[in-house]
């Protein structure tokens, strides 16, 4: 075997410490080494989408017009937009993602970043991967450490499957632990089934001679071990999961997120895979060269959302989506001034995309403010991106508090997108979650009935808008009670048509598609 593809193979193979998801669909049974604080059936699916995303032409301020101001060629025109609030609207190339949206299944956090952003690739990637500060030089990633103190003697105590797989990428500094890898390196289940198979040679019994060099080979072998039994329940559980109609697009995001479908659908009990797009660093040619051609910045969010609306159809259909998160990550975002390239340089804070259908869905954090940006152009940060890991660790995977500030080496306070806390030793006990659900009747005349769930007592403020994102209507109906609520739509005065109804609480916006038919 040539050196690169055994370390592709078996390098990265530590476990994932968490010995979290159960069978979804039947499959591979968890190991039963030790009951941890990730217990639970969840599963994180992080995005990268690597070069630092522009997250202005993401999210647009369409209604701002200092964003056309700093962006007069490369601005996404108005009457192409696709707005989800008044002043909010995806790029056209996000259309798929739209109905996940409307169904609350779509979180955007705005303005997220760390204090002091720096603009190096390299740097500010090491620093979300490791969750660290910009003036912090730390050598293990967040999700080492998070593992770690759930399975400190890994990998003598590893488990029977692979705790995290990470595709297309030589960055292991997310997963790094203060001894190991915690990351199963992976292009496709079965090619690296071939190549383990084919290659291992089982040499344990000869005794590595007691030198570091004889260390650096115990740990070799461990490695190649593992990922000769890991290879093994991977190649099984692809093969076990159920065919589906759904076709995935030809292209490398494309087919990260089918093979994580097929290993999710078999059964693999594996909580967290990291996938990567690559391109993302737009300082030429963002738009496209004239109004016939499509820019690369429009090409990636197509791959992503095209390939990204596919998998969460297929979890939905195999009934498992409600265990199943997707973040999207990058390390920066661009400035707020297009360049004279037609694109934009390296910038600071960028939103942050979650799906999932257990999740509260809509905004989180102010637009944009394109009348404070600093000298360079770059926007000003809201959110801390320890905030959204800290979230998953505490309220998707239910870690204690202790260990997520051990990880951090300080506190930060979590953002409401997910108002579940996992229990990990009763799973009746299940906080009740801001929930908006579907109007009835939808069509209607003369009115509909608008139901939402409060987990608290709550200010609520409910708007309804046409699909140009101007507001219709608002109705503010001050301080609910918890539990149930009901707001009676009526559409006397409205014309028939499509229409967004939006209900915001303390706890976020939920929003959803009625139709008006007269």
């Amino acid at each position: 075997m040539k050196r690169r593809d055994f370390l592709k193979s078996s390098f990265v193979i530590s476990a994932l410490g968490a010995a979290l998801p159960k069978t979804l669909i039947g499959g591979p049974k968890r190991s039963s080494l030790k009951t941890t604080s990730l217990d639970s059936d969840k599963i994180i699916v992080l995005v990268k989408l690597n070069g630092g995303n522009d997250g202005l032409n993401t999210i647009i301020s369409h209604q701002d017009p200092l964003y056309y101001q700093l962006r007069p060629t490369i601005g996404i025109p108005n009457n192409q937009s696709i707005p989800i609030t008044d002043s909010l609207a995806l790029h056209p190339a996000l259309e798929p993602l739209l109905p996940f949206y409307q169904n609350s299944q779509m979180s955007i956090i705005q303005n997220v970043g760390y204090p002091n952003g720096d603009l190096s690739h390299f740097r500010s990637s090491d620093i979300w991967d490791t969750g660290s500060s910009e003036d912090e030089e730390l050598f293990t990633g967040w999700i080492g450490r998070f593992l770690e103190a759930e399975y400190p003697g890994f990998p003598e105590n590893s488990p029977e499957f692979p705790l995290a797989i990470q595709f297309n990428s030589a960055n292991l500094l997310e997963f790094k632990s203060s001894n190991s890898n915690m990351a199963l390196y992976l292009y496709d289940p079965d090619t690296m089934y071939s190549i383990i198979t084919g290659n291992y040679i089982n040499d344990q019994e000869n005794e590595a001679p007691d030198t570091y060099g004889g260390d650096e080979l115990n740990f070799l072998r461990e490695m190649d071990l593992l990922s000769f039994e890991y290879s093994q329940i991977i190649n099984e559980t692809a093969e076990n999961a159920p065919n589906t109609v759904l076709q995935y697009p030809n292209t490398s995001l494309g087919q990260q997120f089918e093979i994580t479908a097929r290993l999710i659908a078999g059964g693999l009990p594996t909580p967290i895979y990291r996938l990567y797009q690559n391109g993302y660093d737009t300082h030429i040619d963002q738009v496209g060269s004239s109004p016939s051609t499509t820019g690369r910045h429009s090409t990636l969010l197509s791959e992503l959302s095209d390939s990204l609306s596919i998998f969460l159809s297929e979890m939905d259909a195999l009934g498992v989506l409600d265990k199943v998160l997707v973040v999207t990550t990058s390390e920066f975002g661009r400035r707020a001034f297009e360049n004279a390239s037609l694109g934009t340089d390296h910038g600071t804070s960028a939103p942050t995309l979650i799906f999932g259908s257990d999740i509260n869905g809509g905004i989180f954090g102010e637009n944009p403010n394109y009348n404070q940006i600093d000298v360079n152009g770059n926007m000003e940060m809201e959110f801390d991106y320890r905030q959204i890991y800290s979230t998953l660790m505490t309220r998707w995977f239910g870690t204690s508090e202790s260990i997520t500030s051990s990880v951090f080496g300080g506190n930060f306070s979590p953002i409401p997108f997910l108002n579940q806390t996992v229990a990990i030793h009763d799973e009746s006990h299940i906080l009740k979650k801001f929930k908006l659900h579907p109007a009835y009747p939808n069509p209607f005349n003369p009115s509909t009935t608008i139901s939402f769930n409060l987990p608290s007592n709550s200010i609520v403020k409910i708007r309804l808008f046409d699909l140009n994102g101007k507001q219709i209507q608002e109705f503010n109906l001050g301080q609910l009670n918890s539990g149930s609520n009901e707001f009676i739509l009526r559409g006397n005065s409205l014309p028939s048509g499509p229409y967004l109804v939006q209900v915001k609480s303390d706890f976020g916006i939920r929003s959803q598609k009625v139709m008006l038919i007269k």
